[in-house]
């Protein structure tokens, strides 16, 4: 079983093969010391461990948690514009925990030992730059225990909900915006189930001429009609649910019409491009007794596993949870190395042909998972984004890349790193894993474990070609075509536990009267984590929620 020191000697020797390019970020998950009084120390070695691997120096420390909680979690920028998230605390009564992921400009060095031995305490004593960083830390921690000030209406304190009326099928599908979003995915989930029946397609009027065939398509192949004025399409008595996926800053005023005009709202993620746009969601949705649904990860085995690990009392009480969220889609290693990014306030646009923003479209899911799983309100935010991987979302200013801080009600913690890294920079569909730390324990909950690893005279995989239309490979393009990528024959894990799918899901809500898990507010306060994340990239600071 491996020690602190050699886990830490076998990640250097990793990075100078220099197979995942120049370091950019950095987590990482110490669960180490045997008691709470450890965990300041082990916080300021593991960061120093981080700023090496970076080869930069730290610039700014955000810390949440405590000592007394058994954990402290870290978010850190450096003089060079990479950043790093590091957890450090006590194991509780189970073994210790180790993880530690180094993103590189080309891939993914990921350290992977499920029987760590744990540390002693010569491994990680504070040596002169450790006793530094570590009266950082404490300054941070101490910082963040004053009580910080707010205003404005926090999205949960809404006028309670109306009181739906269970709709029996049959249900009526309009669909807004075709090919080239999540709607293919969708229409076809909506389409299988014996419940719905495709009406047609629609959108607003004023949409690029590309959209508007790209909307055409999807039609086409599907065989039904396109409606081009929305609010008559909006209007017709044959309607009873509107799938929308049309750009997020075209989201909000295409959802308000379609709940006001007493239509069910199946809605791609995120919910809208503000917390303006979010609210009126809301607003609308309340007012109009519809039932409101956003896709997210919530139905998958790992917010499952997260749920009855939770629920069971076995990790104690919840202090903290991190989620690492990496799409292994694009051509990565084209963006020019720079210093930190400079980020937008408020953004007017989420995505284009070639981009999108990564901390939105990826963060998206973890926060909605960590909203659902804890029930509780965010406090405050404190996130970095980044441009490390890909030229297009330079070119477009676009992140691909965000690592978030966040503290709940109650003093819970979490981060996230999120974002698209690349083709190749891991040998599934992208690091998928979260970690739970309780006053009893810690676990880890990884998407592509358990699984069975094949070696053998098989053809390398390689990306797809790439397409004109969909440079990053973004979408799916229907049928065969050397545009989609390959499957990847490396992995196997076992088929999915649970037999409910999103759309099921969704529809039960309708047929019954029930509200849904991922409803237009809980979406709506997702959103005003992110809008704030953008804001907290921007200023450099901790972001107090809501939002004035």
């Amino acid at each position: 079983m491996a020690s602190f020191a050699a886990a830490i000697q076998t990640i250097e020797n990793g990075l100078k093969t220099e197979q995942i390019g120049r370091p950019v970020a950095v987590r990482i998950v110490a669960h180490l010391v045997p008691d709470h009084g450890q965990t300041e120390i082990m916080a300021a070695r593991t960061l120093e461990c981080a700023a090496g691997w970076l080869g930069a120096d730290v610039v700014d420390v955000t810390a949440g948690g405590g000592a007394g909680s058994g954990q402290i979690t870290i978010l850190a920028r450096f003089d060079r514009g990479q950043t790093a998230l590091v957890s450090a605390g006590s194991c509780g009564v189970d073994r210790p925990l180790l993880a530690i992921h180094v993103w590189g400009s080309r891939g993914i060095l990921s350290w992977e030992d499920d029987t760590f031995a744990g540390t002693s305490h010569e491994e990680y004593a504070p040596d002169g730059r450790a006793t530094a960083l570590l009266r950082r830390i404490q300054a941070s921690l101490k910082s963040a225990r004053t009580p910080g000030t707010s205003s404005g209406e926090s999205i949960k304190n809404a006028p309670a909900r109306r009181h739906r009326a269970a709709q029996p099928p049959p249900y009526g599908v309009l669909l807004v915006a075709g090919d080239h979003t999540h709607q293919t995915d969708y229409c076809e989930a909506l389409a299988a189930d014996k419940r719905c029946q495709l009406v047609g397609m629609t959108d607003e009027a004023d949409v690029s001429s590309r959209r508007r065939k790209l909307n055409e398509q999807l039609a086409t192949r599907l065989g039904i009609p396109v409606f081009p004025d929305l609010r008559r399409a909006l209007a017709r008595e044959d309607v009873h649910i509107v799938s929308i996926c049309a750009e997020p800053i075209r989201r909000g005023r295409i959802a308000v019409l379609a709940a006001r005009a007493g239509k069910h709202l199946y809605m791609d993620k995120p919910l809208a491009g503000s917390v303006s746009d979010a609210d009126s969601i809301v607003s609308a949705v309340r007012e109009a007794g519809v039932v409101s649904h956003m896709f997210s990860m919530v139905h998958n085995d790992c917010a499952d596993q997260m749920r009855k690990l939770v629920a069971s009392g076995q990790l104690g009480t919840l202090t903290a949870v991190h989620f690492d969220l990496c799409f292994a889609k694009g051509y990565a290693g084209t963006a020019k190395p720079g210093g930190p990014r400079d980020e937008s306030r408020a953004p007017a646009r989420f995505e284009t042909v070639e981009s999108k923003r990564e901390l939105t479209n990826i963060g998206v899911y973890t926060l909605v998972q960590l909203l659902s799983l804890s029930g509780r309100s965010v406090r405050r935010v404190t996130a970095t984004t980044g441009n490390y991987f890909f030229a297009e979302h330079q070119k477009n200013d676009m992140e691909d890349f965000g690592q978030m801080l966040i503290e709940l009600e109650g003093g819970l913690v979490a981060s996230c790193s999120v974002g698209r890294t690349g083709w190749l920079s891991h040998p599934g569909g992208g690091l998928n894993r979260v970690f739970l730390v309780g006053t009893k324990c810690c676990a880890r909950i990884d998407a592509h474990r358990p699984r069975v690893e094949v070696w053998g005279d098989i053809e390398h995989w390689v990306p797809p070609e790439c397409n004109p239309e969909d440079p990053m490979g973004m979408w799916t393009t229907p049928g065969e075509s050397p545009f989609n990528a390959k499957p990847r024959r490396s992995w196997f894990s076992p088929p999915p536990l649970q037999n409910v799918t999103d759309v099921s899901h969704f529809l039960d809500c309708i047929e019954h009267g029930r509200e849904s898990v991922v409803p237009a507010d809980l979406a709506a306060a997702a959103t005003e984590v992110l809008m704030a994340s953008y804001r907290s990239a921007t200023t450099g600071e901790t972001v107090t929620l809501p939002m004035g």
